[in-house]
């Protein structure tokens, strides 16, 4: 049993080397070509670790390359104001589908559920439509209102979960204290369910930062226009295909989903597992 065992732990290991290595490989290349020389890049053989760092694609990005800035500032601005109005929102009303009593809740849900149903793009045409009477198209709000649209169903099931997790007898107990429904609410429901908000974050973060088709389609000049569609024109405004340049800023704006889930592993870890372990 112990041989068996040991093989079978040899075999999963050898699997999840495979799989991280395939998707860790592109990252590494992707880095590793942004501090080579052009020489290097364009060599006919094939070069993997540089023989001399050089970060000139780097300079040349932030110095030569005013609108990567504001591009790469868009993009913080709709991820931030996203991912804050989607934690806001999915934390109370998960915490009301999850703990509180109200008329055709089962309805609400069901009908929360079938919007995860259907594909986000489907919404596109419509929301174009409203915005443009809106005035909304080539605004960071434009952006952030149908995000905060998309991302929030997820967001809900996910912090319902969490509240569930979450014994009435602490809700009780503060209660009987004397705190009323929104100190229950927020100091001691919601710091308990510190790894769904982790998870919330980090999910919606990622969904906004790298989102394309939304961007794409509701702006038109820099003014909103956020990394993902930023970059496609800095490639062009690069002579075509400099890929020193191109490698560099896809790093630079990898960084923040780095810092995000690095800072938030430890909640984000803890909250995925104690929702295999719930459901």
């Amino acid at each position: 049993m112990k041989k068996k065992f040991s093989a079978a732990n040899l075999i999963i290991f050898i699997v999840l080397a495979v799989i991280s290595f395939v998707f860790i490989v592109p990252f590494l290349w992707t880095l590793l070509t942004s501090v080579k020389t052009d020489a290097e890049i364009y060599t006919s053989s094939i070069v993997i670790i540089p023989s001399q760092v050089t970060f000139e694609h780097y300079i040349k990005v932030i110095t030569k390359m005013g609108e990567f800035l504001k591009f790469f500032r868009n993009s913080v601005v709709t991820s931030f104001f996203s991912v804050l109005f989607v934690v806001i929102f999915s934390a109370t009303m998960g915490y009301a589908f999850a703990k509180l009593r109200f008329k055709f809740k089962n309805i609400y849900l069901g009908f929360i559920l079938m919007i995860l149903t259907l594909p986000y793009v489907i919404y596109l045409i419509p929301i174009y439509l409203m915005e443009s009477k809106l005035n909304l198209i080539n605004t960071n709000t434009g952006l952030i209102l149908p995000y905060i649209a998309t991302n929030l169903p997820m967001a809900v099931f996910i912090m319902r979960g969490q509240f569930n997790g979450v014994p009435d007898s602490l809700s009780e107990a503060a209660i009987i204290d004397g705190c009323n429904m929104w100190q229950v609410f927020r100091r001691v429901v919601l710091p308990v369910v510190k790894p769904g908000i982790a998870t919330v974050i980090i999910f919606t973060f990622i969904n906004v930062w790298g989102e394309f088709t939304y961007a794409r389609t509701l702006t038109s000049t820099s003014a909103a226009q956020t990394l993902p569609v930023g970059i496609t024109f800095l490639r062009d405004e690069a002579a075509s295909w400099q890929y020193g340049t191109l490698t560099a800023t896809i790093t630079m704006s990898l960084i923040p989903l780095l810092a995000i889930f690095l800072s938030m592993q430890k909640y984000f870890i803890k909250g995925i597992l104690e929702g295999a372990l719930k459901g």
